[in-house]
């Protein structure tokens, strides 16, 4: 179980963060594609939520389709990978269960419900994205959540199935670093 403060400080990003999150993460999306991120003012949560999807899916798309892929993947990988360090360091993880925590409250934040155990299974039923992503584009994005664990958890992350491609789940594994506790 994750300590208290860290219970405390998931639970203030989850209330309070949601939204300002949200366009921290468009801004570190947007720039890892070269791109303005697209006007937010006045959007909801859930448009603002919609908006990314479909915003990373037509970027992503366009990488693919001009052979760039290899170069915007890295770039988002470590933009996440930095985002993934930076939240390591204001939250008091000291646990794969801590990590577990965090991860799945970060990813609530964009409603998707990713369970992590300690043994680094992973398991999301329910993902946002999920309807509007292709799996070529859902395969290009994993970059992020490639980065978010590598830098939250240092930890390599790498998927067996996924919604996008009809599984009932997505399913990946976290290789944790030798000496993390359980």
């Amino acid at each position: 179980m994750a300590n208290l403060k860290l219970k405390l400080l998931l639970a203030g990003i989850t209330l309070f963060g949601r939204k300002k999150g949200l366009k921290d993460l468009y801004r570190l999306t947007a720039a890892a594609f070269g791109r303005e991120i697209p006007a937010l003012r006045g959007r909801s949560r859930g448009e603002m939520l919609r908006g990314y999807a479909r915003f990373t899916r037509g970027e992503a798309e366009q990488s693919l389709a001009r052979g760039t892929a290899p170069a915007v993947r890295k770039e988002l990988y470590d933009r996440s990978l930095r985002l993934g360090r930076d939240i390591r360091g204001t939250l008091p993880v000291r646990s794969r269960s801590d990590a577990a925590a965090a991860l799945h409250a970060l990813y609530r934040t964009l409603d998707i419900d990713k369970q992590v155990d300690p043994q680094g299974r992973v398991t999301v039923r329910k993902c946002s994205f999920a309807a509007c992503y292709t799996p070529e584009v859902c395969r290009f994005m994993s970059a992020m959540d490639q980065g978010i664990v590598a830098g939250l958890c240092g930890g390599r992350l790498v998927f067996s199935q996924r919604l996008t491609e009809g599984a009932d789940a997505c399913r990946a594994v976290i290789t944790w670093p030798e000496g993390e506790n359980e």
